[in-house]
């Protein structure tokens, strides 16, 4: 039996993941079978799940992924760096996005699975909307989770638009809108 380096281990796990990741946003969790798996990836399910012991645990490395982008991409440059980089990259992304947020919802067992792994796109919101407020840059009149429970709605809202028809011509203006809403200068909400 052939020796595999790492690299390549590596690089079947990416092709895994990123083949998942059309399957997902283009089917849902429920609609991506193993064979629409093996057809898109064209790897067979026992490569597959060499790297993954389950389409559950499949879905869930390839939401910590994801998620691990989005907190990257808020950290460095916000709401606006999340947008265009997902408005780029196209409709994958934003589908496993949200096939994510609908398996929160609907699947108890993978809630409990992703309750201790999400933890880490909230963190980057709030660290991102904690340094606002220090730096004077955001209100200081609202709590700060509640200034982030705000950006992750608004965050939703792009990524349902990006997957249902693109981002509007006037999202410079939008961008300006939930800039203003967490703007220091505002006056206090009563």
């Amino acid at each position: 039996m052939p020796r595999t380096t790492p690299e390549y281990a590596e690089a079947r796990r990416v092709q895994v993941l990123d083949g998942a990741r059309r399957c997902f946003a283009r089917h849902g969790y429920e609609g991506t079978t193993v064979r629409v798996l093996e057809s898109e990836i064209g790897l067979s399910s026992g490569a597959i799940f060499n790297y993954f012991p389950s389409k559950l645990d499949l879905f869930v490395a390839l939401a910590e992924q994801d998620t691990a982008r989005i907190a990257r991409l808020w950290l460095s440059g916000g709401l606006r760096a999340v947008v265009e980089t997902f408005a780029e990259v196209g409709q994958e992304l934003s589908g496993s996005y949200l096939e994510l947020g609908r398996r929160v919802w609907s699947d108890p067992e993978f809630r409990e699975k992703w309750e201790t792994r999400g933890a880490e796109l909230a963190a980057a919101i709030d660290e991102g909307i904690a340094a606002g407020v220090r730096e004077g840059r955001f209100r200081t009149d609202i709590p700060a989770a509640a200034l982030a429970d705000f950006a992750t709605i608004v965050l939703d809202g792009f990524m349902l638009r990006i997957r249902i028809g693109g981002l509007p011509a006037h999202r410079e203006q939008l961008y300006v809108l939930f800039e203003d809403a967490l703007a220091a200068l505002r006056a206090p909400v009563s």
